[in-house]
């Protein structure tokens, strides 16, 4: 979504007293082959990533679930991605993808795997959680493997009101050159997590199943931002019934890419 889309939508009866998360859960299954897993209220996904070290050498990619019937096949664009060099620093742009002919969240997606494997770090899991609360003090916190690393409050407009160091920062519009041009690599990573899952998160101040088996421009992104909202697809796209309002922390990114390995 590119736009707050909460906005003049009609509300959820249900908001005020639950929360939203959106989790992404990396594990190394070998030497040289990782599944990223995210999940939230409105999009389920799987990534399996095979790499040299150096760089992507297969892509694989899956809905578990995906909000629009314009998504359903983009999990298989994103294997043209393999062959990408793995990133230590998530400021660094994949100059060769052009990231709208992508579903945003696969891509985003895999950005952190690349960095998780260039870093070697040990299996881990992020949670951005949203207390349903004023959206004129909406607090935002970053779990790392269950531990609170990171808390802000932002405004109604998504400008960062706390802690201090942030206050003033644009989490929307801007978000990218600001972050860039301040933070450490660690923060940005960190602030890119809550950007990403606030950005969706605030969608739960509607109610989604008013747009079930409407057109999906009324609800999805704007045009021509991701693989979704390219016009080829646009115009037929429905909006599905399966999002997951309710979606707690225990039960979020609990499914593997293969789903063989439940078994």
């Amino acid at each position: 979504m590119t736009d707050d889309p909460a906005l003049l939508r009609p509300a959820n009866p249900a908001y005020g007293d639950g929360y939203f998360v959106r989790t992404t859960r990396f594990r190394r299954l070998g030497p040289e082959r990782v599944e990223a897993i995210m999940e939230d209220a409105f999009h389920a996904l799987a990534l399996m990533i095979r790499h040299d070290e150096h760089r992507l050498t297969e892509v694989e990619a899956r809905w578990e679930r995906h909000p629009l019937t314009s998504c359903a096949g983009a999990g298989g664009a994103l294997p043209v991605l393999a062959g990408l060099p793995l990133i230590d620093d998530l400021r660094t742009r994949w100059l060769q993808a052009e990231a709208t002919l992508h579903c945003t969240h696969m891509f985003d997606t895999l950005r952190l795997a690349a960095l998780h494997i260039a870093d070697v770090r040990n299996d881990r899991q992020y949670e951005v959680v949203l207390p349903d609360a004023d959206e004129n003090a909406q607090p935002v916190q970053l779990f790392q493997d269950s531990a609170l690393i990171l808390e802000i409050q932002i405004d109604a407009d998504f400008f960062i009101t706390a802690p201090r160091a942030y206050a003033g920062a644009p989490l929307l519009n801007g978000f990218a050159r600001w972050a860039t041009e301040r933070l450490s690599a660690e923060e940005f990573e960190r602030l890119f997590l809550i950007q990403r899952g606030t950005f969706v998160g605030r969608g739960q101040r509607m109610d989604i199943t008013q747009y079930y088996g409407r057109d999906g421009a009324l609800s999805g992104p704007l045009p021509a931002t991701c693989f979704g909202s390219q016009p080829e697809r646009y115009a037929t796209s429905l909006r599905l019934a399966n999002a997951r309002p309710g979606l707690r922390r225990e039960d979020a990114a609990n499914f593997p890419f293969a789903r063989a390995e439940q078994e």
